[in-house]
C-alpha cells in the first residue's frame, strides 16, 4: 500500500511539475505556415462541387469562372457576407450561396481567400469546369429525378 501511495505521489509531483503559468513558445519549435493551396480550398470547401460537380437541377450554380470578374476585395465581400459585386444581397434572396457564404465561408482567413481567389483567377478553366461537369454522368440519379 505504501508502494502505491509513493507512486501516486510521484506521479502528481511529476504531473504537476510540468504544468507552468507561461505558455510555452511553440514558434521557435513549430515549421514556418506554408501557404494554404487553394485549388485544394477550392475542392475541400465545396466550390468545384456546387458549382461544376452537381446536377444544375439541384444547384443552378453559375460557372466559377465567373471570379474572375472579381477584383480581390469583391470576391472577400462575396465569399464572407453572400454579396455580390452588383450588390445583390444573396442571402437576403434565400440563395444557398448567401447561407453558406454567411454561416461557413465567413471563417475563411485572409490567406485562404487570397489562395482561392488566385487559383480560380489564373488556374480555373473552361476545360477545367467541362473535366469537373463530367463527373456528373457517373454519378447515380439523385432519387427524386429518377422518379
Amino acid at each position: 500500500m505504501n508502494r502505491l501511495r509513493l507512486c501516486l505521489s510521484a506521479g502528481l509531483l511529476f504531473a504537476l511539475s510540468a504544468c507552468s503559468s507561461e505558455a510555452p513558445d511553440t514558434a521557435a519549435t513549430s515549421a514556418p505556415e506554408s501557404a494554404p493551396s487553394g485549388e485544394r480550398l477550392a475542392y475541400v470547401v465545396g466550390c468545384v462541387n456546387c458549382h461544376h460537380q452537381t446536377p444544375k437541377e439541384i444547384i443552378n450554380a453559375p460557372p466559377l469562372s465567373m471570379v474572375q470578374a472579381y477584383s480581390f476585395p469583391e470576391f472577400r465581400k462575396l465569399i464572407t457576407t453572400g454579396v455580390t459585386r452588383d450588390g445583390r444581397d444573396m442571402y437576403a434572396k434565400g440563395s444557398i450561396m448567401g447561407i453558406v457564404a454567411r454561416e461557413q465561408l465567413s471563417y475563411l482567413t485572409d490567406a485562404e481567400l487570397r489562395a482561392i481567389h488566385a487559383f480560380l483567377q489564373e488556374g480555373w478553366t473552361a476545360e477545367r469546369a467541362a473535366q469537373e461537369e463530367a463527373k456528373i454522368a457517373s454519378f447515380p440519379p439523385p432519387a427524386f429525378l429518377t422518379n
